[in-house]
């Protein structure tokens, strides 16, 4: 069960530089495509991204989930600091607040800590609960500049 003692803790912060090769895997990956001509050209393709407004190729809306993924320690870590059971965990709900643009050759920088922690009782088992733990993650890039807010829920049933 998660230590209720870790809310407001911080982990360590993070990098991720954004390259445009990740850029498209992902946006392959998750409109479960198997080529860059099968995707959205303003993800792969410099000149479409250009003609569509965008400075260069931007990456799809989830992609801020590589960052912390890729540029720190990943999920386990900070699974096992929070005292969170993987085995008893589900993914409750991820929400993304975007702040401005992200393109290749940015630096994201990440800081995460932990805002909420709470317990539901379910509904069809009085006096068992559900354990519920928020998470923030604010991303600012290489100038400064606040770019993404994110909050994932993670619930230990």
């Amino acid at each position: 069960m998660a230590d209720k003692t870790k809310l407001g803790m911080e982990f360590p912060p993070y990098a991720y530089v954004v390259e445009k090769g990740k850029i498209a895997e992902f946006a392959m990956a998750v409109s479960q495509k198997e080529s860059k001509g099968q995707v959205k050209p303003i993800y792969v393709d410099s000149e479409a991204a250009k003609a569509a407004g965008y400075g260069d190729i931007i990456p799809s809306p989830t992609f801020e989930t590589c960052f912390a993924l890729w540029g720190s320690e990943g999920l386990m870590p900070m699974l096992q600091a929070l005292g969170i059971n993987l085995g008893r965990l589900l993914h409750g709900e991820e929400e993304f607040e975007y702040l401005a643009p992200i393109h290749p050759g940015d630096t994201m920088h990440g800081r995460t800590r932990v805002v909420d922690m709470y317990d539901k009782e379910k509904k069809d088992k009085p006096g068992k609960v559900m354990e519920f733990t928020v998470i923030e993650t604010e991303v600012t890039n290489q100038r400064g500049e606040p770019v993404i807010r994110a909050r994932t829920t993670l619930v230990e049933r």
